[in-house]
């Protein structure tokens, strides 16, 4: 795998995050109308992050890091084994998007560890967005 593989697989990743947190809200309208907002908000900072990695692939600005050495030792396989979700209730809804919000917070924690500087950062502040909709994503399931 190369850095254009591994950001088409996060880009993929957050693509996938943000139809789920909109579905969620679709979901939550009919259902659990106090979800709603939390699922839209999740949904824009999902959008940011694809913004974010395409951003990173257009220009470049992986190509040269340090971490092309590291890509064997990243543990892909969650980020690249998602398949698209087909949630047949809110509650299967929230417990795949649990899932993939726990992998996007450790992807982008490894990342922030072999990174450093403002691209370091940027791997960091995401993990802590992700780390924080697993966090609200477990309230609402124990809330279901």
């Amino acid at each position: 795998m190369n850095v254009k593989e591994l950001l088409e697989a996060l880009i993929r990743q957050e693509n996938e995050l943000y139809n789920l947190h909109k579905l969620g809200e679709t979901f939550a309208t009919f259902e659990k109308i106090e979800f709603a907002d939390t699922f839209r908000l999740m949904a824009e900072e999902e959008l940011r992050h694809r913004k974010t990695l395409e951003s990173m692939l257009s220009e470049g600005s992986l190509e040269e890091s340090e971490m092309i050495d590291y890509l064997d030792a990243l543990s892909l396989e969650p980020v690249l084994k998602d398949e698209r979700a087909e949630p047949k209730s809110l509650e299967e809804l929230v417990v795949e998007a649990l899932i993939r919000e726990q992998h996007a917070y450790e992807m982008y924690s490894k990342l922030s560890k072999i990174l450093g500087g403002s691209l370091g950062h940027i791997f960091r502040m995401m993990a802590g967005e992700e780390l924080k909709h697993v966090y609200r994503l477990k309230i609402m399931y124990e809330a279901l």
